[in-house]
């Protein structure tokens, strides 16, 4: 539905966009993310046609609408989009602002499509009131609704939810998660928060200083990550250093198969949190080193155990074990470690 091929833009003589290449399926929302400045804003820019590309094309239904020679205007697109300010016009009631992008209708039908689109944000008894009288929550809703009232076959969304607070946040972006399956609508969203392309995406497209790092489905890229930096946008990760004898890796935390290394050379053995376990036993583990407790901290619904690596009380090497619900340990206790080498993945220096 959507096509983006070899795009490169440079603003101010510096590159911000490079050959980026990806495509949406109809009906598949598609998450942009990433750091700030790594270029997922400008590249919805781009798709929306309010930047020109320095090379490369955009196709939207196989249609070019983005050339560094010929940019089709935004609003001959037929593409939908919500800021991450809402943009709602202030003098404007909610009704009118849904109404706003139905010119195209007449003005029986555009009545008609308004109410549908107010009953479907559960808005209709607010329609008369004006933006200022809202709460954050229903203001992202009518704006939804007045990107969706045209119908168009594509929706950008820039950020959408970042303004909400945080319970609200979760919310409405299920309400709008929801309606935009509903209506089937091809949708490329915006975000820096990696647990909300997890939640939302059909794939995630994951950005890092204009280069597209790696592109999947949420479990493709959670579960394999390509490179370092995908390992480790998805949340704390522990990294040892590993040195390749043979057909095995030997770290502080343990030996690891090696598949793919040279002998003798030197390596990043990443592993998640929860994927290290503090064992009941101090025999029989994939590991028995000189560890020890360095801090538990509680959060929530699991505990943060900091455990050092060496000789005590100076320990050479620190990492963190994730452990379900409240875990006594005492610091400075020893103790001994499990490694789910399913969360461990292996990196050339």
């Amino acid at each position: 539905m959507l096509k983006l091929e070899n795009i490169n833009l440079a603003l101010e003589e510096t590159k911000v966009i490079r050959n980026i290449s990806f495509d949406v399926k109809e009906g598949e929302l598609v998450c942009l993310l990433g750091p700030s400045g790594c270029g997922k804003t400008t590249t919805l820019r781009l798709i929306a046609g309010l930047e020109t590309p320095d090379s490369g094309t955009i196709s939207i239904n196989g249609d070019n609408v983005s050339t560094n020679s010929f940019v089709l205007p935004p609003y001959k697109r037929d593409i939908g989009f919500l800021f991450q300010d809402f943009a709602l016009f202030p003098h404007l009631t909610v009704k009118d602002n849904v109404t706003y992008g139905l010119k195209h209708l007449s003005k029986a039908e555009a009545q008609i499509r308004t109410t549908d689109m107010l009953g479907q944000i559960r808005l209709e008894n607010h329609s008369e009131k004006y933006p200022h009288m809202l709460s954050g929550g229903e203001q992202q809703r009518v704006a939804l609704a007045r990107a969706l009232a045209p119908e168009p076959r594509l929706l950008l969304m820039d950020e959408p939810f970042s303004g909400l607070d945080t319970s609200l946040r979760e919310k409405i972006r299920e309400e709008t998660l929801q309606i935009l399956k509903e209506r089937g609508v091809t949708t490329v969203l915006v975000t820096h928060d990696p647990e909300e392309a997890m939640l939302i995406a059909d794939r995630i497209v994951l950005m890092n200083d204009g280069n597209i790092v790696q592109c999947g489905t949420p479990s493709d890229i959670y579960q394999q990550p390509t490179n370092i930096f995908s390992a480790e946008f998805f949340g704390n990760i522990n990294k040892v250093d590993g040195a390749v004898e043979g057909s095995k890796i030997s770290t502080d935390i343990g030996t690891f198969s090696n598949k793919n290394f040279p002998s003798g050379s030197k390596v990043d053995v990443l592993i998640r949190q929860d994927g290290i376990r503090i064992s009941p036993e101090m025999e029989n583990t994939s590991f028995n080193g000189n560890l020890r407790v360095c801090d538990v901290r509680y959060s929530g619904n699991s505990s943060l155990v900091r455990i050092g690596i060496g000789n005590w009380p100076e320990p050479h090497t620190h990492i963190v074990a994730r452990e379900l619900g409240r875990i006594s340990l005492e610091k400075g206790e020893p103790i001994n470690l499990e490694i789910d080498h399913n969360r461990a993945f292996i990196f050339k220096k």
